[in-house]
């Protein structure tokens, strides 16, 4: 007789297509068979029929778990336990349970398996049934791995503990780190996929035991006891198949190494399929054990998956990789294998890696395992753009849930496309797609959206330039042909200067250090030569440019991932020979510090000069990379990030993108950025030493602080590329008892003076990317043989009392740019006194001529071919002094024109106050910013501040007249 379920089971089933009916009806019989009259009837199901219907008919897996486990189902329907699958809480308290719970190993096996089973079946029907995001899906059947692995390991080692005791290290029992690997590592498991793990332990020692064993022996036991754990087939089937041929050496490795073997093992023979490996690592060793974890990852394995650099290396490998299973397609006859075949999973996951191997050095987003969140960051930071980005995330998932469906047929690792009809019309539904057609349609789409973007990022910029292999000039630099050999073919081409690219090519292949390089330095080396002479062909005076190129390459040939950069992206490769086209300054520090050839990458930083939040912003990324207790290697990223900043501003001010006054601002923010934070690391590391500066009046205690105060250039904003900083440090430390409030006093003065010295340490160290700044430190009072840090008191004193004219014009250009608050509000308030009430007005102009006079004598490079732009008569130091004996002449009448410290709005308060008229002013404004422009234009071509002699003849000749009208007859 027909029961309810029955009758509605029989519904739902004839609503299915015609294929899966059968299989449904069956499986409804053997149900009944097992559980017809049982402690709970099959009426007793009050759930989602039609849900029950769909999992059984797409599933095999899941229509067994439930014959095997009825009951639990129902009382979990009933509890509502399937409207959401389980969350990682409740696994890992299942889990845990079984340990502790399973009298011996039998029963543990079979709880281990039960709970897996009953929980596949859970994610299973949130995802067929309940149509979940994949993102979760994967999640949780990554949550329940990872669960299943801890309880596998955590009882294994219970056994362990009662024959061989613990391995300790320093007191504490030394744990087994599990490192998972791919899919599992990234958080993105299959249904029915075998998990990659990788077993570790930290260090040798042995175990504490009667029976004592080593810590290598223990471990490997752990590891094996473990893997069988998960590994055995019993009535309940498996927990996971496990893959360790990760490890070290493969098969052929032992099953679990210390820390320090796989150092060794990554340092001296890692390859680079095993970087792609190991950036999906990820560990699954309980919370306790995090610290050793963590120090795993950033010590080990993360320095050798990411170089501090960007590896464009990756993409030859990429190919490489791709070539490999290309052919294993093709001798498995795996076309439609949606993994391994072209279009598939792999591809994509070949994508996102190799972008998280090129950047991930510095970009530390792209450190992760998951590959959702490091097809964030490649967007981000613009390998990708976001509509490419979308489609390959769209074509992942689309791709994944057919893989999902496929291997919760029957619990099968299969990537193969099926080929039976019933097989497809199953999966087509599973897919909820009403015909086998209609699936396929949409994979073939999938599919070539993957094949086009691989293809692009794998093969970039090779089809734009011929292969070097079959260019003649390939084969000349192959067999080392001679000068001559290269001029005949280079005048072949009919190429101008072939004399002269052919003597530069021949230098270069004569250098000791391109006769020292390795093979695969060699063959991308033979790939660029023709590429660079292909291209620097195209602009003027080509050996000139060819020699600053082949400049650059002798500094990167033991680096040579820089020129597979150059290799694998055309873009880059032009924008590198038109800068050598341009600028001597930028080919030279290019070739100082080849890591600016990253700045090339990115259009929008070539193009577009960096504004100061831009720039502070990336500051914080990179100091964000360095570990805080680290100050060498913050001071480093200064540097790293002055020389990038430099760059880009140099090629915008080259490219005409950025008005001169622009390009000065923006290098002061950037020294005045620089300056704060190498004040701060200072500050930092001596405090932690002394404690803070402390000084006392009438009994309150106050914190004194140093303030930095900026003469010259970067005072009056006026930086260029290659300016020394002009500084004086001053602090407002008075009254008694001054000295540091640490464990270990030091008096006040004794602590500032400390401060300035590694301040000035920091700012002048080399490093790898340079010195940050020369330091000019003689306008200090006394100059050099005054203190190197001043008070606020003492400073105010030597201003009213000493200060000579020449320090009065310093002081004009003065501006407090980092440090103390309390001290740059001192500072003004000094500065601007002492400008409008201290100066000697009656000696002014006769010691400004004077001066003049005294730096052109000695300065001056004119001659009768050339016009010394900074010294010469006429020229900017003419302008300056100008500006400055009309200010500080006019201090006292109108004390606003001392205000600024720059000369451009000097001019501008000059004239507002009626000391200049507005068409004087507005031309020495020109006249001013047109020589400064055209020096930063020499310096980026690496010339001298020279024009032609004949060049400004009226700018100079109205600089002379207004100098003239000022000093009068003599004055010159």
């Amino acid at each position: 007789m027909a029961t309810r379920f029955s009758r509605q089971f029989d519904a739902a089933a004839a609503a299915l297509p015609e294929s899966l009916e059968a299989g449904v009806r069956n499986w409804s019989e053997r149900l009944e068979s097992r559980h017809c009259g049982g402690a709970l009837a099959l009426d007793d199901f009050d759930g989602d029929i039609e849900g029950l219907v769909r999992i059984v008919a797409c599933s095999d897996f899941a229509g067994g778990v439930l014959l095997r486990h009825w009951d639990w189902f129902l009382q979990g329907s009933a509890h509502g336990l399937f409207a959401s699958g389980p969350d990682s809480e409740q696994l890992a308290r299942d889990f845990d349970s079984l340990a502790t719970e399973a009298p011996d190993r039998g029963a543990f096996l079979k709880g281990l398996r039960c709970c897996r089973n009953r929980n596949l079946l859970r994610i299973l029907w949130r995802d067929l049934v309940g149509g979940r995001e994949l993102e979760k899906t994967l999640a949780s059947l990554s949550d329940l791995a990872d669960c299943a692995i801890r309880a596998a390991a955590g009882y294994a080692r219970a056994a362990l503990r009662q024959r061989f005791g613990e391995v300790g290290g320093d007191g504490d029992p030394m744990p087994l780190v599990v490192l998972a690997m791919g899919k599992l590592g990234g958080r993105e498991l299959n249904f029915s996929s075998d998990v990659d793990l990788v077993f570790l332990y930290p260090q040798d020692g042995e175990s504490s035991g009667n029976k004592r064993i080593s810590a290598h022996e223990y471990f490997t036991r752990l590891a094996r006891q473990t893997v069988a754990l998960l590994e055995e087939v019993t009535e309940e089937g498996f927990v996971y198949r496990v893959d360790t041929r990760l490890r070290p050496f493969g098969d052929s490795g032992p099953p679990v190494v210390s820390f320090a073997s796989l150092e060794s093992y990554l340092l001296q023979h890692g390859r680079s399929w095993e970087r792609y490996a190991y950036v999906k690592a990820r560990i699954v060793t309980p919370d306790r054990d995090r610290t050793i974890a963590d120090a795993l990852m950033s010590d080990i394995i993360h320095p050798f998956v990411y170089r501090r650099y960007l590896d464009y290396g990756v993409f030859e490998s990429l190919r490489e990789m791709k070539a490999l299973v290309a052919a294993e397609v093709k001798k498995r006859e795996l076309a439609d294998d949606i993994k391994l075949g072209p279009g598939g999973i792999r591809e994509i996951e070949f994508i996102v890696q190799a972008l998280q191997l090129v950047r991930g050095g510095s970009v530390q987003g792209l450190r992760t395992p998951s590959l959702r969140t490091a097809l964030k960051y490649a967007v981000d930071d613009h390998d990708l753009t976001g509509a490419i980005a979308a489609n390959l995330q769209h074509a992942y998932d689309f791709l994944r849930r057919v893989e999902n469906c496929l291997q919760a047929m029957r619990d099968q690792q299969v990537h193969a496309l099926p080929t039976s009809d019933a097989e497809r019309e199953r999966l087509a539904f599973a897919m909820r797609h009403d015909r086998w057609k209609d699936l396929e349609s949409a994979l073939e789409a999938q599919r070539a959206v993957v094949k086009d973007q691989f293809a692009a990022v794998a093969f970039r910029g090779i089809a734009d330039v011929s292969r070097g292999e079959l260019d003649p000039l390939a084969a000349l630099w192959t067999r080392r042909a001679s000068r001559d050999e290269w001029q005949r073919e280079l005048q072949e081409r009919g190429l101008e200067e072939a004399d002269a690219m052919a003597e530069a090519i021949a230098d270069f292949a004569a250098m000791p250090s391109t006769g020292r390089i390795d093979a695969i330095a060699a063959r991308r080396l033979c790939d660029f030569i023709p590429r660079a002479v292909h291209m620097v062909v195209r602009h003027r005076r080509p050996s000139r440019v060819l020699r600053r190129v082949l400049d650059i390459v002798d500094r990167v040939l033991r680096r040579s991932a820089y020129l597979a950069l150059l290799n694998e992206n055309r873009v880059v490769l032009e924008r590198l020979v038109e800068l050598c086209a341009t600028s001597g300054y930028l080919a030279k520090e290019i070739a100082r510090f080849p890591a600016l050839l990253d700045e090339l990458i990115d259009a929008r930083r070539y193009v577009r000069a960096p504004g100061t939040a831009e720039m502070r912003a990336d500051l914080e990324r990179r100091i964000g990379l360095a570990d805080p207790a680290d100050t060498e290697r913050q001071v480093e990223m200064l540097a790293e990030f002055k020389r990038a900043m430099l760059f880009r501003l140099a090629v915008a001010d080259f490219s005409g993108s950025i008005p001169i006054m622009k390009v000065s601002d923006r290098l002061t923010d950037l020294a005045e950025m620089i300056l704060s934070r190498a004040l701060e690391l200072a500050h930092v590391d001596l405090v932690a030493r002394f404690g803070q500066p402390r000084y006392e009046i009438a009994g309150r205690q106050h914190t004194a602080g140093l303030g930095i105060i900026a003469y010259g250039k970067l005072g009056g904003m006026e930086l260029s590329y290659g300016s020394d900083l002009d500084l004086v440090f001053l602090h407002d430390s008075r009254g008694a008892r001054q000295e540091t409030d640490g464990a270990r006093t030091i008096d006040n003065s004794v602590f500032f003076s400390r401060l300035a010295r590694r301040l000035v340490h920091f700012l002048t160290i080399q490093t790898g990317s340079g010195a940050l700044y020369e330091i000019d430190m003689r306008l200090r009072p006394s100059g050099r043989s005054g203190l190197l840090v001043t008070s606020i008191d003492a400073f105010e004193r030597y201003q009213e009392e000493n200060a000579w004219t020449w320090e009065h014009q310093a002081l004009l250009r003065g501006r407090a740019v980092a440090g103390s608050s309390i001290v740059a509000r001192e500072f003004e308030r000094i500065r601007a006194q002492t400008l409008t009430g201290r100066v000697r007005r009656d000696t002014l102009a006769s010691d400004v001529v004077s001066m003049r006079r005294k730096m052109r004598k000695e300065l001056d490079k004119s001659d009768a071919e050339r016009f010394d732009l900074k010294q010469g008569q006429g020229g900017i130091a003419d302008i300056e002094f100008l500006v400055q004996y009309l200010v500080l002449a006019n201090a006292d009448a109108h004390p606003a024109v001392v205000h600024y410290s720059d000369n451009i709005r000097q001019l501008g308060t000059l004239a507002a106050a009626g000391v200049l008229s507005e068409a004087d002013t507005r031309r020495l404004q020109e006249i001013y910013k047109r020589y400064r422009s055209l020096t930063h234009r020499l310096a980026l071509d690496d010339r001298a501040a020279f024009a032609p002699a004949e060049a400004f003849g009226d700018e100079r000749a109205f600089v002379a007249a207004c100098w003239q009208s000022t000093f009068g007859d003599g004055a010159d």
